[in-house]
């Protein structure tokens, strides 16, 4: 009876929460394609719908207040007084730096306590068929010249495509940059790798073809980044399938499926063969260009040993305060410069620290990390047929969450959305959270 009360209450959230989810998948097209002159405004376009959920929120008395929150609010408010007093001063950077935990951060914890399982459920069906549309965009981007006009950049000019391999760009898909293509596939793998495992609805035509879908879009991408995130959900669904024996089956079945999937596409469809001939030549560059031998295993082993342990070298190299609030951010350093340009760092550490200080920044990191390490930790700890759905969601949340370049709105809107779902899928199952502690 309880749960018939609240859930019409939350009705209007849930809706917004939903416009908040297409945001940023469509951001970028609206910035490119349908509104360039507007593609400045357009890079906050979800800061209202945030304001708008965290007020609604509070109306509607949703209990999502933790001391992960009141933390990251206090630090942040106290870097932002030191931003304006003996830092760089500008206020519009100074807030836009602090938007990101004052307004989005809080998100997750909303998200947590609104959806129910079948609200994630939903939204993974969603993804799979959006993702049958956004590889045919990819496709025709990565066929098509960078002159193009589904290759157009921001504000409708230049063009969106990064460099890739053997004269192929890049492609950023529906997204303002490749990074926001590579965590749409990350999230899409979730739900691929959950519905093949699980006993949940999906309708198999749509599975499968999103399934071939995703194959195909990983080698067009070009993106090493986005194979690695995929291959580490993966190893998520892994672990928490494997249950009994007749789990271990049915994952022993999904393997094949998608060996053969891959085979058959490599053999017999030109785009994908290509795009794989791409792919490992970037890899076999990139290689080269640090100085490494060997393939993929390495390039990837490299990345992630570089990516996990050179911001913790750095981090000890900063005062102990900072006042550079927003500073770190491409738009914040665009207000500043008048060019978009790092001029604090280009990995999250560095950007925390460089803004706020080793105390404020620091404080910022062990926030994300704790959090990241305690829903994975509860995750895991749910009974075995509980388990799947919120621990193969910490595949993509977690790293997003510990790591995750959040100054890169494509990057938050991702953190945000991945970490409330795990939120919400241990919270329908009797572990809230709201009286976590640090």
């Amino acid at each position: 009876m309880n749960e018939q009360e609240v859930i019409p209450n939350y009705k209007s959230l849930k809706i917004t929460i939903w416009l908040y989810f297409f945001l940023w998948i469509f951001e970028g097209a609206l910035r490119k394609w349908i509104l360039p002159s507007l593609a400045t405004p357009l890079l906050v376009v979800r800061d209202p719908i945030a304001i708008y959920i965290l007020v609604r929120a509070l109306y509607l008395n949703v209990k999502f207040m933790t001391p992960y929150i009141v933390f990251s609010f206090i630090f942040t408010l106290l870097s932002l007084a030191i931003t304006l007093t003996f830092g760089h001063g500008n206020l519009f950077v100074g807030i836009y730096g602090a938007r990101i935990m004052l307004l989005h951060f809080p998100l997750i914890f909303i998200i947590g306590k609104v959806f129910t399982k079948e609200d994630i459920l939903k939204l993974g069906r969603v993804l799979l068929v959006l993702n049958i549309f956004m590889t045919i965009i990819v496709y025709f981007q990565f066929s098509s010249p960078q002159s193009a006009f589904i290759n157009v950049g921001i504000g409708g000019e230049g063009s969106a495509g990064f460099s890739g391999a053997m004269g192929y760009s890049r492609p950023p898909g529906t997204f303002s940059f490749t990074t926001g293509l590579s965590i749409f596939y990350t999230a899409v793998s979730v739900f691929v790798y959950y519905f093949w495992l699980s006993k949940e609805y999906c309708s198999k035509i749509l599975l499968y073809t999103s399934t071939i879908a995703l194959v195909i879009a990983l080698p067009l991408t070009i993106s090493r980044g986005a194979v690695v995130a995929v291959l580490i959900v993966g190893l998520f669904a892994i672990m928490a399938s494997v249950t009994s024996a007749k789990m271990l089956g049915k994952l022993v079945f999904t393997a094949v499926v998608f060996v053969i999937a891959f085979l058959v596409l490599q053999n017999y469809v030109t785009i994908f063969s290509l795009g794989t001939e791409v792919f490992m030549d970037r890899v076999d560059s990139a290689n080269r260009s640090t100085g490494a031998g060997g393939g993929l295993k390495e390039s990837i082993l490299l990345r992630i040993v570089g990516d996990f342990l050179g911001p913790f070298i750095d981090l000890f190299t900063h005062p102990m305060f900072e006042g550079n609030l927003g500073m770190g951010t491409n738009a914040g350093a665009q207000m500043l410069t008048g060019k978009a340009v790092f001029l604090v760092s280009e990995t999250e550490f560095g950007r925390l620290v460089g803004e706020q200080g080793i105390i404020f920044g620091g404080g910022v990191i062990l926030i994300r990390l704790v959090l990241a390490l305690r829903i994975t930790v509860k995750s895991w700890k749910l009974p075995k047929e509980e388990r799947l759905l919120p621990f193969t969601l910490c595949g993509a949340a977690c790293p997003a969450l510990f790591q995750g370049q959040w100054a890169q709105p494509s990057v938050l809107g991702f953190a945000v959305i991945m970490v409330g779902l795990v939120m919400a899928a241990l919270n329908k199952v009797d572990t809230p959270l709201e009286n976590s502690t640090l």
